[in-house]
């Protein structure tokens, strides 16, 4: 019966590991509040309770070192997505973190003043890639958003939020690379006034979601000009 049972964990062991996702690294994207709410459409807060003046997690998202042929198609893949639509998000398996959750995860989207569908689709569309389990996932964004105060560093370098000044992007991507140890990507938006501001930092990350690793190649940055608005919020 021992060789029996022995026999089976052999056998399963494969189809185990063959059901992990193959990704290189992860993106935790963190977004500047400020920036979201100071465009055309607005944002709206969750209880009506304007959050403090920090940056937010948007996800954590499994990404490819480089971009991947997407089966017979001639398109290709710079991510995993979607990848498990049984494992539909469970609010109460993350209970806990509930209060960390609306405090550093919460959503500004006016379509609703509920965190909860966006939690929903952020773990969708990549949590169920990242070969965690919910609650694995969700801390381990949460950590390491605490581990590197992205709003600290910034300030620590002088980048203080102001409606007047403008920051050199490279000054912005200094400061958290010489922090972190790994240099992130950063996306710009445009306010009202048509001024492109600092919108998001995409931080690159291990494959345990723990500890940052050189961002693959040159770092991603979107829609940013030398001199970018850091608004206040």
């Amino acid at each position: 019966m021992r060789l029996q049972i022995c026999s089976l964990a052999v056998l399963l062991l494969p189809l185990l590991l063959a059901s992990a996702t193959d990704f290189d690294f992860f993106y935790h994207v963190q977004q500047w509040p400020g920036s979201f709410c100071d465009t055309t459409g607005g944002c709206c807060f969750p209880g009506n309770v304007k959050p403090a003046a920090d940056f937010g997690i948007h996800g954590l998202w499994p990404n490819y070192a480089a971009c991947r042929p997407a089966g017979d198609t001639n398109r290709t893949r710079c991510w995993p997505d979607f990848c498990n639509a049984g494992d539909t998000f469970n609010p109460s398996l993350i209970s806990d973190l509930r209060s960390d959750m609306d405090r550093n995860w919460g959503t500004l989207s006016c379509r609703s003043n509920d965190s909860t569908a966006f939690w929903s689709h952020e773990w969708s569309r990549h949590g169920t890639c990242s070969n965690m389990d919910q609650h694995a996932y969700f801390l381990a964004a949460l950590r390491y958003k605490a581990r590197f105060n992205l709003t600290r560093i910034l300030l620590d370098a002088g980048i203080a939020p102001s409606e007047e000044r403008t920051y050199c992007v490279g000054s912005i991507r200094d400061a958290i690379g010489e922090a972190t140890g790994s240099a992130p990507g950063i996306e710009c938006n445009r306010n009202a006034r048509n001024e492109t501001q600092l919108y998001q930092v995409y931080q690159c990350v291990d494959l345990a979601g723990t500890g940052p690793v050189p961002c693959p190649a040159v770092p991603m940055q979107s829609r940013c000009t030398d001199q970018v608005k850091f608004p206040a919020f």
